[in-house]
């Protein structure tokens, strides 16, 4: 009989080093301690980073360079956990991704969001604005990425259903994907061996709404592994890992066979 889908971990959170996060008490040694008392096997900061040896950040991006990132120094930081240093980097089309081939090395864990279409001109542009057109870039953008020439196994596909992809009514957008193309998506992300992120945020009022679910129930029938996400960005946030994803695992029908691990080094 197959283990139940375990969701004590957490391989894409924030701490106060991404720009986007204001609680000054997100800070590594609070993040892990508190990840340790709940029994967590894994934790992974994966603060915004734009390599300073890809050109093209926005400014928002700029000051969050490797070095910066690199200087939470979190590794190992508490006994009997695995304590990994991962990043969130961004990736705007035609092949450009914020994290140079070479640098891939430095972490143990590469988040990459494919839908973070809030950044006009950035990640998206501008003219690209109806529904139809977000969903067919949206997918546009999953084959690009399972065709980059990266570790594919140590990178993890982020919120696939984020309320970021189209911020007035997200669920548009997932009803007009195409489900054979996602499938196909899908394929080549389990050949080579991204994770798909159950990201916490992304499933407020789930149950109301079949089309959130349908391309996490896609991604395991094409033999994806998933893993846990709470992004958050505050820390009293961080429990949402177990509040919300257990309901998440148990509708997707997940046992421990469909978790994605970060390799070891």
């Amino acid at each position: 009989m197959s283990k139940p889908f375990s969701v004590l971990h957490d391989i894409h959170c924030h701490s106060f080093l991404s720009n986007c996060c204001h609680d000054e008490t997100c800070v590594a040694p609070a993040i892990y301690q508190q990840a340790k008392e709940w029994g967590y096997d894994t934790l992974c900061l994966a603060d915004h980073l734009w390599d300073s040896d890809v050109p093209g950040a926005s400014e928002w991006y700029a000051p969050q360079d490797i070095p910066h990132v690199l200087s939470s120094n979190c590794r190992d930081m508490i006994p009997g956990m695995r304590c990994l240093l991962g990043c969130e980097t961004e990736y705007c089309g035609g092949g450009k991704l914020g994290l140079s081939r070479e640098h891939f090395d430095l972490f143990d864990f590469v988040v990459i969001p494919p839908n973070h279409f809030h950044m006009k001109n950035f990640v998206r542009p501008e003219h690209i604005a109806s529904p139809r057109q977000i969903a067919d870039l949206f997918m546009d953008r999953l084959e690009e990425i399972g065709q980059l020439a990266i570790p594919h196994e140590k990178v993890g596909i982020a919120h696939i259903t984020c309320g970021l992809i189209y911020k007035e009514d997200p669920p548009q957008v997932f009803k007009l994907l195409d489900e054979k193309r996602m499938r196909s998506i899908f394929d080549v992300f389990a050949k080579k061996g991204d994770g798909i992120e159950l990201n916490a945020s992304s499933f407020t009022g789930w149950e109301e709404k079949p089309e959130v679910l349908r391309p996490y129930q896609w991604a395991k029938e094409s033999g994806c592994k998933f893993y846990c996400a709470s992004d958050s960005h505050k820390l009293e946030n961080y429990a949402t890992v177990g509040q919300r994803l257990p309901a998440i695992v148990e509708a997707l029908g997940l046992t421990e066979e469909d978790r994605y691990i970060v390799p070891e080094k």
